[in-house]
């Protein structure tokens, strides 16, 4: 009895399904095993891990996304579409970026040109008094002679010390005559300034008593609305301390003419204030402006000597 014909060499039997302890391999690839591998040998391809890798991918389908980079697939339509995509999102992102950046820039600019920083000249800022400034203020009350108050408010006055907020650097001394016909009212306050960092210049005593100067006939010529006070007209006063100046306030309908004098001696501050009734009212003389700033320029001479 012949028996089945014998397998043809160098191929194995097909088989709907590899045998137990094999690999699965894909019909598809078009792979046999050779004649040497039997039930309990594994064959390896060099390229088998990337066989792999490549079944995997097609078993998932498209709907895992693009094949990740790097493994030589070229990307897909939609993975192009969200490159290009990210790419315009960044472009819109750095270019408002650098729009803020110009605009901030811009502002930065504009305040430095319209406020530059102060320069020191000595290329440091002073911290001590210098020679010649002065550290405390004289007392305001005893300053001013008796020979002054009785010229310009004579009678009996009323004389009220303020106290100071700046301890011995700052004085102040009201007086009031209230006798009719005559009213008037002075007001002196010495300031004797420190070096500051906030001051222009070197940020010297003398330096920050500029900057008070200068603020103080700045407020007198703009005055606040809250005051109800008309802008003040400035004149010099030379030959008084290192400069001075009188700032006249006449409204038109108040019941009183204010005359303030500032006169600055090197880092020393002098404000004295004349305050006079503007027409005949309740029985009272009227002070003409004239008056007032005489009254203010004398208390302000008798302090001078004072200074040490």
């Amino acid at each position: 009895q012949q028996g089945p014909p014998p397998p043809r060499p160098g191929r194995m039997p097909t088989s709907s399904r590899p045998r137990r302890g094999w690999p699965d391999v894909d019909p598809a690839d078009g792979e046999e095993y050779p004649p040497w591998a039997g039930p309990g040998i594994v064959p390896r391809w060099a390229d088998q891990d990337e066989r792999e890798q490549r079944r995997l991918r097609g078993r998932q389908g498209p709907a895992d996304g693009p094949a990740p980079a790097g493994d030589g697939q070229p990307p897909t339509r939609s993975a192009r579409a969200a490159a290009r995509a990210r790419r315009a999102r960044q472009k819109y992102i750095w270019g408002g970026a650098l729009i803020v950046v110009v605009l901030i820039a811009t502002a930065v600019g504009y305040e430095l040109l319209q406020h530059p920083a102060p320069k020191p000249s000595a290329g440091s800022l002073v911290t001590t008094f210098l020679p010649g400034e002065f550290r405390t203020a004289p007392d305001a009350c005893t300053a001013v002679t008796p020979a002054t108050l009785q010229a310009y408010l004579p009678g009996h006055r009323r004389t009220v010390a303020p106290r100071s907020l700046d301890g011995s650097a700052q004085s102040l001394c009201d007086w009031t005559l209230d006798a009719k016909p005559l009213y008037r009212v002075l007001e002196v306050t010495v300031q004797a300034y420190a070096p500051s960092g906030l001051a222009t210049g070197d940020g010297s005593a003398t330096f920050a008593a500029r900057d008070a100067y200068a603020q103080a006939g700045q407020q007198l010529t703009h005055p606040l609305k809250a005051t109800h006070l008309p802008r003040a007209v400035l004149s010099q006063i030379p030959g008084l301390g290192s400069s001075a100046f009188a700032a006249v306030q006449a409204p038109r309908a108040g019941p009183t003419n204010l005359v303030t004098v500032v006169v600055r001696d090197r880092n020393v501050l002098i404000t004295v204030v004349s305050e006079g009734p503007a027409g005949r009212r309740g029985g009272y003389t009227p002070t003409a402006a004239p008056q007032l700033q005489a009254a203010a320029v004398a208390a302000a001479r008798d302090i001078l000597p004072h200074l040490r």
